[in-house]
């Protein structure tokens, strides 16, 4: 990954990738409120979690898909909240949406 950083006060998260192609693929997320997902160096390989749990936003998605009730779903993961879950697709929504950038000098 070329550059990534997380403003959680205002909630601006831009990631910046660089493909095998020259091109940079980057993803720029502004929303009001996205204070439950964290992101550390340090934890889960820098994966995006939610409130410093070793719980990534990856994972909260897939219980999703697993348990569509969410009170099974609070009985797997009794530390997940609804507001964790809301900001958890929320985030994921917003990685969707993206733009690939040309690089100067590439096709």
């Amino acid at each position: 990954m070329a550059a990534s950083g997380i403003l959680m006060g205002q909630c601006l998260i831009q990631c910046v990738s660089r493909l095998r192609c020259g091109v940079v693929r980057e993803s720029v997320i502004t929303m009001e409120k996205l204070d439950r997902i964290t992101i550390d160096l340090g934890q889960m390989n820098g994966e995006p979690c939610i409130r410093g749990l070793r719980l990534t936003v990856r994972r909260v998605l897939e219980a999703l898909a697993i348990y569509p009730d969410r009170a099974e779903l609070k009985r797997e993961y009794p530390e997940l909240e609804d507001e964790d879950i809301r900001q958890a697709l929320a985030f994921a929504a917003t990685l969707l949406d993206d733009r690939v950038v040309p690089l100067p000098g590439s096709r």
